[in-house]
């Protein structure tokens, strides 16, 4: 019999290095071609039927409340000190429940269903307590580091980064902050944790360190591609995840039949829909709940926002916003149109 899942996306943090002047602006709420971050990660997650998910919000909780209502139920963590300290705020939430949960990080858009899922078989045909995901990368300068055991190789803890010693700063394996774990062990491991640390915070790390010695079989999956787990920590880094997310979304377009003349120059929103065979031509942003019917044109120098365009128009260079053009349609070059 299949055991419960649960979601728990952790989305408190403050974001100092995104250096906006709104200091309480929530770094999961940052968004890629019009998505927050925080909702890429719900997306990945989505498909994995959890019967809970519930997001930890904390800086800027407003915007992300706002981000995920409706998808998530929300916790907040009034004190930001520690993801092990953000978790805890979970549990009430799981108070009678029983199963594995999944903890996600919110800054992670380019997280895929395709790698959940493959961290969850690892963890259920090993029958795991604990399974981490991992990854290994040639400059790993500020991510906590994986411990294994010299001779067997056995995973023993995760060290956040600023806890390592020199010599562990020479291992190149990290940590990506993905947890699958057993929700009766958890509740009893998140009190174990303490706040005896340089950073003097709950780090939820520690608890591959408290289960390894308490003898549970534990383990880590090894990412290839750490691609997936990249996470968002300045505006370099959110422009890098955009660039990923653009090629994502047009191949998949291209694939189903979209003609896209470059894609290099093309932002189009994941939540768009398009019909096949219609064109779009460089320098054309499509963003929002837009959606598109088949054989248009459209652009070059075009911007389509929540719209709702039929089949066989004409669409070059012009501004729309919150509009509907039905079928067969020329609209005038650089004519601005928005809703009132």
């Amino acid at each position: 019999m299949e055991r419960n899942k649960y979601i728990i996306v952790l989305g408190a943090g403050k974001g100092y290095r995104m250096e906006s002047l709104n200091e309480n602006y929530s770094k999961v709420a940052y968004p890629i071609l019009g998505k927050p971050l925080i909702n890429y990660v719900l997306d990945a997650a989505k498909p994995l039927n959890a019967k809970k998910t519930i997001v930890v919000v904390g800086f800027g909780k407003e915007q992300t409340i706002k981000s995920v209502q409706g998808q998530a139920e929300i916790v907040e963590q009034k004190e930001v000190i520690g993801t092990g300290h953000a978790v805890m705020q979970a549990m009430p939430k799981l108070e009678n429940e029983d199963g594995d949960v999944f903890i996600l990080c919110g800054d992670t858009p380019l997280l895929t269903t395709d790698t959940l899922n493959k961290i969850y078989h690892k963890h259920v045909r090993q029958g795991n307590a604990l399974t981490i995901c991992s990854t290994v990368i040639a400059n790993p300068t500020g991510y906590g580091r994986v411990i294994r055991e010299k001779g067997s190789y056995r995973l023993l803890e995760v060290r956040p980064y600023a806890e390592i010693n020199d010599e562990e700063k020479e291992l190149e394996e990290i940590n990506s902050g993905i947890y699958i774990v057993d929700l009766k062990l958890l509740k009893q491991t998140l009190p174990l944790l303490s706040k005896d640390n340089k950073k003097n915070e709950y780090y939820l790390s520690d608890i591959v360190k408290i289960l390894s010695e308490q003898g549970h079989q534990i383990d880590a999956f090894v990412l290839e591609d750490p691609e997936d787990i990249y996470n968002i920590n300045d505006r370099v880094q959110l422009a890098y995840a955009g660039k990923v997310l653009r090629k994502r979304i047009n191949q998949k377009l291209m694939y189903y039949g979209v003609s896209i003349e470059d894609p290099e120059t093309t932002y189009i929103s994941p939540n768009t829909v398009i019909g096949k065979d219609t064109v779009i031509k460089p320098n054309t942003s499509i963003i929002g709940e837009s959606i598109i019917g088949y054989n248009n044109i459209i652009g070059p120098n075009a911007y389509l926002e929540h719209v709702k365009i039929g089949n066989n128009n004409l669409i070059p260079s012009v501004y729309l916003k919150d509009v509907e053009i039905k079928d067969n349609e020329i609209v005038e070059p650089f004519t601005g149109i928005k809703k009132c």
